[in-house]
């Protein structure tokens, strides 16, 4: 993708590339409010819905596609030996050195 070739450290958005090298973010529509919008044009805090593991009776957000963790979703795990957590950035969690 571009973003690799450039090696730019900010978060990837839409085609490949992050704000500040040019891709277009929507911004929630709710008066005052500049955080990213989700669903319907606004953010988690103004309305938009989680999206809800649709397992019988389980009421945990899905992670990848309709379900969770517990249901079958597929995660990727840290890359170092024996670590259990979930990847963030670079294959690796937190505690090995992803930055939050």
């Amino acid at each position: 993708m571009q973003q690799r070739r450039m090696r730019c450290p900010n978060k990837v958005f839409k085609g490949g590339v992050c704000t500040r090298h040019g891709a277009k973010v929507e911004l929630c529509s709710s008066e005052g409010c500049t955080s990213l919008a989700r669903d319907g044009g606004v953010c988690m805090r103004h309305g938009a819905k989680k999206k809800l593991c649709s397992s019988d009776g389980c009421s945990n957000q899905s992670q990848r596609g309709v379900v969770c963790r517990r249901h079958g979703a597929k995660v990727k795990l840290c890359s170092f030996e024996e670590c259990k957590n979930q990847a963030q950035t670079g294959g690796v969690c937190i505690r090995h050195g992803a930055k939050k």
